[in-house]
């Protein structure tokens, strides 16, 4: 067999097939769509991206809800919006997926590159890589957070480059543009950066730890290039206002009592907690058994992402990122033995690399599998009714459907989505929360003056809607059920 086709089928070139076909097996049934269509805010992003690409203005007021029309609203990830936007008006919901296919491949990429870089040793990078990719399973969907996760990457790329000596810092700035007009998640990479200088200000030995001061010139140099990069955080079509977004959000109290799950800590009762406390295991015993010196820079790095994955499952993406390159430092040498090319078996590795391929191609999703999963979590079936009796009335929605109907019933506002900054500050989430807790319900719905809802069956409110006078069920399948207010309820709510 020519070399050049012994290369193309080597044993290396089989492990990245299999690692970039990892998320059709790390992904909840993607042939399905199931889970990948469940975001309740893309549709309201790509709302967003439409908006600003047909008018060519930044939005600056909400302008989707009935409960908070016209109050000052940022579009904080208006440039991750573009490219699903885009995605979508070529190939509908496949379009979604292959944008966010491309996300992950791209992390992917990233991932297995750090730890290559750190180890030159591909079988151990290899296992670390897809470790990370069964961390990033908990936030692969559509998702802009995918973007962000990606300006990390390439921050750390820099940061180890910086480290061994060749000087890519200057390339921080222009990222840290770039990334705060992606997503929020600029934030953790100014804290590692941070930490990065900070690993650096201590010379010695303790222990299994050892840092190494900066010179002079080194230190002089970060800190310029920090000072630069949060100056080019205001490079931005906000100013302050998005500088300060996710300060602001966090301790603003929002939407307390609608935690999504990702939000929550880890369960170590779960697949991803009793994969993180594996990991940590790991590192840990092989430490232990190598008798490795540990960075200083490695261990705050390492203490951050463990800290903040408790705290919040998403970080979980972080973990895996933070992490795993360490991890194939530690399995370098020691799991596996090195790569040795005269025992590669190319008809071997072509096949399964094949067998992989094909096993990616079938199980990339149709549109009318992504369509019926969208059923699975939005009320589809509920939406022309809905735009036939009720379109420009007064709705009251689930939570978690005010996106789609944003992007799929656009001529009836919404009262809630999943935007929780600008809800919240307007006491539209205590309403929504009361509401559907049967806390003064029909009060709210009289003071909002509301003349429909659309809410999941077999709910309390749905029960309650179903048994108070003025209201009937003007549409119900066995997922959703739309409620209209007869003429003398509105009448009564109008004139108590």
């Amino acid at each position: 067999m020519p070399n050049a086709l012994r290369r193309i089928f080597s044993f290396p070139a089989m492990l990245m097939v299999a690692l970039f076909c990892s998320p059709f097996f790390a992904s909840l049934d993607v042939q399905s769509g199931r889970g990948l269509m469940r975001d309740p805010d893309i549709w309201w992003h790509i709302r967003n991206a439409e908006v600003l690409l047909s008018t060519r203005h930044f939005i600056r007021a909400e302008a989707f809800s009935f409960t908070t029309y016209g109050q000052p609203w940022i579009n904080f990830e208006w440039l991750s919006e573009i490219p699903y936007y885009l995605g979508f008006k070529a190939l509908g919901d496949r379009g979604l997926f292959f944008v966010m296919l491309t996300a992950v491949e791209l992390v992917i990429a990233g991932v297995l590159f750090l730890c290559y870089r750190r180890t030159h040793d591909f079988k151990a990078s290899f296992l670390a890589t897809w470790i990370a990719v069964l961390f990033a399973s908990i936030s692969i969907g559509l998702r802009t957070l995918l973007f962000g996760w990606l300006c990390f990457l390439v921050e750390m790329f820099l940061i180890e480059e910086f480290r061994k000596g060749r000087d890519r810092i200057w390339l921080l700035p222009p990222l840290f543009a770039l990334w705060i007009n992606l997503h929020a998640t600029w934030i953790v990479g100014l804290a590692f950066y941070v930490l990065f200088i900070a690993s650096g200000l201590a010379d010695g030995s303790w222990g299994s730890i050892e840092a190494v001061r900066w010179t002079p010139e080194q230190l002089r140099k970060l800190v310029l290039v920090g000072a630069a990069s949060v100056a080019m955080l205001f490079v931005n079509p906000y100013g302050w206002q998005l500088v300060a977004y996710p300060i602001r959000t966090v301790l603003a109290s929002g939407a307390a009592g609608i935690e999504p799950e990702e939000w929550r800590s880890v369960d170590f009762q779960t697949f991803h907690g009793l994969l993180l406390y594996v990991v940590v295991a790991l590192l840990l015993v092989l430490t232990l058994a190598r008798k490795r010196t540990w960075r200083l820079q490695d261990l705050l790095f390492a203490m951050l992402a463990i800290f903040a994955a408790l705290q919040h499952r998403r970080f979980l993406f972080l973990a895996g990122i933070v992490l795993c390159p360490i991890l194939a430092e530690d399995l370098s040498g020691v799991v596996f033995s090195p790569y040795d090319r005269e025992q590669n078996k190319p008809l071997l590795n072509g096949a399964v690399m094949a067998a992989f391929i094909a096993f990616a191609i079938f199980h990339t999703p149709t549109s009318t599998q992504l369509q019926s999963a969208e059923g699975l979590y939005f009320p589809v079936d509920a939406v022309p009714e809905l735009d036939r009796c009720c379109k420009g009335g007064r709705l009251f929605n689930h939570y978690e459907w005010g996106g789609y109907l944003i992007w799929h019933a656009r001529q009836t506002p919404v009262f809630i989505d999943t935007r929780g900054d600008v809800f919240g500050e307007h006491g539209v989430f205590d309403d929504y929360i009361n509401a559907v807790s049967l806390k003064g319900s029909t009060a709210i719905l009289d003071r909002n003056r509301i003349d429909s809802a659309l809410l999941p069956v077999n709910t309390p409110l749905a029960y309650l809607l179903k048994r108070t006078p003025g209201w009937s069920v003007q549409y119900e399948d066995p997922f959703a059920v739309l409620f209209v207010r007869s003429r003398e309820g509105t009448q009564a709510q109008t004139h108590p």
